[in-house]
């Protein structure tokens, strides 16, 4: 087999590939041996099957499938060899497929490529960014000790559901033997069907179907043990037995609250627990300077790295992969967003490279877990309710590629930002919360 690949630009590339009669023949054989051992064929026994009748029958499906695959071996030989950022898919060339696979026995192929120019990564070149210390007003502060009195009430086990409780039970359905041992936030329920979680107790079974409850397939794949997919897969009246109910009332403002927030003795009186609370409400409004600084970050690394795109390449094959459900007006309304993320996508791998940072198992798992925290609000306070959510996330994970996947490629983005962020130089700076927000929405916008 013979290759040539000519660069036609920083971003293009020319392939021919030569496949001769020697590159695919021995494999096209082993493959008629196999269909012959195997083959079910009327007036034969199996594993008995004469080959030249395997040959008349499979010979040619088996050929064109070895030719193309020794093909596409090279194109990817030559993606390795030659360390190519690629972009999209190689594209064959219109004439490469007119063959005459009863007379040829060579066959060549042209293939255009599109990649990313050469780039280099040094974060020594990205400048000092600004991490905004967000300064919480009076009606914050206030606002922010009513909800410290929720998260850190006291849990109760209510007879009787009301609204905002979450409820534990059994939720099965006997036609197709499901079964999980779920939990279901009563402020996540649809309001048409909230009814029916109001006013229930230990051992009352419910019956519904299963999509009327959630507003969301994400909430419904929670609540179910089941991916988004697999979740809006599910159909029909299910049943759901109530085990426990958990209920958070607001505590008091007293020592033992002042505790439980801030430690033993770290506020002796009300006025010494605002005051700390207020330093709490700093660190939470952190989450959001955070967020920001986090953009900044991202966009100084685009702006630090000089990187071209084949983009008439590129619109190309975004408008033939997804051709049907976008329109050329969609694509060129999105595509600036679409060359920042593969951008910055090529530019996390390379940090990653050059820096060995890895995602393990467990930092997938963490995302899983944060997620599921979120859904269950601020009903996580129970014995028990961390290995709930550890096997729920486990669950999500199991068996589903898909799932795995996209919650690897949310670890892998949040270490390598996380690499990045230890690396650059901070200046701190002070800032109101409404002057913070104006900072943020014009940094957002361009």
């Amino acid at each position: 087999m013979q290759t040539k690949f000519d660069k036609v630009s920083s971003t293009l590339g020319q392939l021919h590939v030569e496949v001769s009669e020697a590159d695919y023949k021995p494999s096209v054989e082993k493959k008629i041996r196999e269909y012959a051992k195997t083959a079910q064929v009327k007036g034969f026994r199996p594993g008995h099957v004469p080959i030249p009748y395997i040959k008349n029958l499979y010979g040619k499906s088996i050929l064109v499938d070895e030719v193309i695959r020794v093909a596409s071996q090279a194109v990817n030989d030559l993606i390795k060899e030659q360390n190519l950022n690629i972009v999209g898919e190689p594209k064959p060339k219109e004439d490469s497929y007119n063959i005459d696979w009863h007379a040829q026995k060579d066959f060549q192929f042209d293939y255009e490529i599109g990649f990313a120019s050469d780039f280099t990564v040094d974060l020594q070149k990205i400048q000092a960014i600004t991490q905004y210390e967000i300064e919480p007003s009076e009606e914050q502060v206030n606002n922010s000790i009513e909800d410290l009195k929720k998260r850190f009430g006291v849990d109760k086990e209510p007879e009787v559901s009301e609204e905002g409780d979450l409820i534990f039970g059994k939720l099965q359905q006997e036609a197709t033997e499901f079964f999980f041992q779920s939990g279901i936030p009563t402020d996540k329920v649809k309001a048409d069907a909230k009814a029916q979680f109001i006013g229930v107790k230990k051992g009352d079974k419910l019956k519904f179907d299963i999509q009327s409850i959630f507003e969301t397939v994400k909430e419904l794949g929670f609540a179910t043990g089941k991916s988004d997919e697999e979740a809006g897969q599910l159909a029909g009246e299910f049943e759901f037995e109530v085990e426990r109910i958990s209920r958070v009332e607001p505590s008091e403002l007293n020592q033992e609250f002042f505790d439980k927030v801030l430690g033993e003795g770290k506020a002796k009186d009300e006025k010494e627990f605002t005051e700390q609370v207020k330093s709490i409400i700093k660190d939470n409004y952190r989450r959001e300077s955070d967020f920001l600084f986090d953009f900044e970050v991202e966009k100084a690394l685009l702006e630090s790295v000089a990187i071209e795109l084949p983009e008439e390449f590129l619109k190309t094959y975004l408008l033939e992969v997804n051709e049907g459900k976008a329109t050329a007006e969609d694509l060129e309304r999105e595509f600036p967003a679409i060359l920042r993320g593969i951008k910055l996508d090529f530019i996390r791998s390379q940090v990653a490279r050059d820096n060995e940072v890895k995602v393990e198992y467990n930092d997938i798992l963490d995302e899983v877990k944060s997620e599921i925290r979120g859904y269950f609000g601020g009903q996580g306070g129970f014995d028990g309710m961390e290995e709930f959510i550890d096997n729920m996330a486990k669950k999500q994970l199991e068996g589903n590629k898909e799932n795995t996947r996209k919650y690897f490629d949310r670890a892998f983005g949040r270490k390598v930002l996380g690499f990045v962020k230890e690396k650059v130089q901070r200046n701190n700076q002070p800032v109101s919360v409404d002057k913070f927000n104006e900072i943020a929405s014009e940094s957002y916008k361009n």
